[in-house]
């Protein structure tokens, strides 16, 4: 495990932090690639990934603040105070509230500038799937959001450095399970489809939805492999879990309202022709346009 990365003037740069900075500009850098290639203004994808980045981290901090509330009483400020126990940054994100929160950043930046927000979204698609695998490096390298006991091949030992080995110490386990690098792995296998489903020319709006639909399923399988305390778990599910569920309803009913929306349209149009047609069998000049 390799925390800190290296120091720049005894000023050390964390594993994580820097990973979550690097999947950040590489997501920017090729939503703006694609955006070029669609013809959409790349300028736009700069302006709004400013305000996602921030809102990403903010969501994501909330979320671990609403889950671990207990941490933070009798000191609100530590919840956003970057100076603690003789360390710079804030430690405790959840990457769930931080999708939340970039998704909510964005509807109302789009709103706000009157752009339509699906087109967008669908060229950033990609870089969501990016954004956990890197992330995720770094939370391995870290030694953070570790997974259960776990023995044989899919199985890591960590070092007493990090919070898995002391996890790992302290429950005597011969292992835990790597579920950073699942999720890692799953995270570049969404990318790779959703750029695969991207050169199909799909409806506008698709990439956006089977990224989230993707995520709730990768992060929903992920989860049994991860160790939750007892106060994180709802039932047999974790937390994380349970918001998978409602998110899929979510994404899966957007597609399938464009898939119906989508077929009615193609319905309609044969009966608009038909109706431009005179009872002697003459046909009008007067053509259907759809709206």
């Amino acid at each position: 495990m390799h925390p800190v990365l290296f120091k720049i003037f005894n000023f050390p740069i964390h594993s994580y932090g820097f990973m979550l900075a690097i999947s950040f500009l590489f997501g920017i850098w090729l939503s703006t690639w694609r955006a070029k290639k669609r013809g959409l203004n790349p300028e736009v994808i700069a302006d709004v990934g400013f305000w996602v980045i921030l809102s990403a981290i903010a969501g994501a901090r909330l979320y671990y603040v609403f889950l671990h509330f207990e941490e933070f009483r009798g000191d609100l400020l530590s919840i956003i105070n970057p100076f603690q126990k003789g360390m710079v940054g804030i430690g405790g994100l959840v990457m769930y509230g931080g999708f939340i929160g970039a998704i909510i950043a964005g509807v109302i930046y789009f709103r706000m500038k009157k752009v339509p927000f699906l087109p967008y979204a669908d060229v950033m698609a990609p870089s969501i799937g990016l954004g956990i695998m890197l992330t995720r490096i770094g939370c391995f390298m870290n030694g953070c959001c570790f997974g259960a006991a776990a023995k044989g091949a899919f199985s890591v030992s960590f070092p007493m450095s990090s919070p898995a080995g002391v996890y790992q110490h302290q429950i005597h386990a011969e292992g835990l399970y790597p579920s950073q690098l699942f999720e890692s792995a799953g995270g570049l296998a969404i990318a790779l489809i959703i750029l695969a489903v991207g050169c199909a020319k799909p409806f506008t709006g698709l990439q956006f939805y089977l990224a989230g639909i993707l995520y709730t399923v990768l992060r929903f399988m992920v989860d049994f492999s991860r160790h939750y305390e007892f106060n994180e778990k709802l039932g047999p599910l974790s937390h994380n879990q349970v918001v998978c569920i409602v998110l899929f309803i979510i994404f899966a009913g957007l597609v399938l309202r464009e898939v119906l929306f989508k077929e009615e349209t193609a319905a309609a149009a044969p009966a608009a022709g038909r109706e431009a047609t005179s009872g002697d069998g003459s046909t009008s000049t007067k053509t259907a346009s759809p709206d």
